[in-house]
């Protein structure tokens, strides 16, 4: 497979976790997070790509999917959103 292939399908999962991670966050765990689902989900995808990076020496021993490991990506990705709305204004759950 092409290089320019990898990179793209990689992309895509960065893209495809940080939006399950928003989801998970704002939709079933019902956080508040300044910027409604949106931000949450520039927050996954940031997470994402950030934990790929940062927390694959950690994960390595997992699968690596097309040069993206997975479980780090979710892992930092939900954590980042999670921190993030706590931080913001009035970040308790929404009703």
């Amino acid at each position: 497979m092409e290089e320019w292939l990898k990179r793209l399908i990689s992309y895509g999962l960065y893209i495809g976790i940080g939006f399950l991670s928003a989801v998970f966050i704002y939709f079933i765990l019902k956080r508040r997070v300044l910027g409604k689902f949106w931000l949450a989900l520039i927050m996954g995808i940031i997470g994402a790509v950030l934990g790929d990076r940062y927390l694959d020496k950690i994960f390595e021993q997992l699968s690596d999917i097309y040069y993206v490991n997975v479980l780090a990506a979710l892992f930092l990705s939900c954590i980042l959103i999670f921190i993030y709305s706590v931080a913001a204004p009035g970040g308790k759950r929404k009703l």
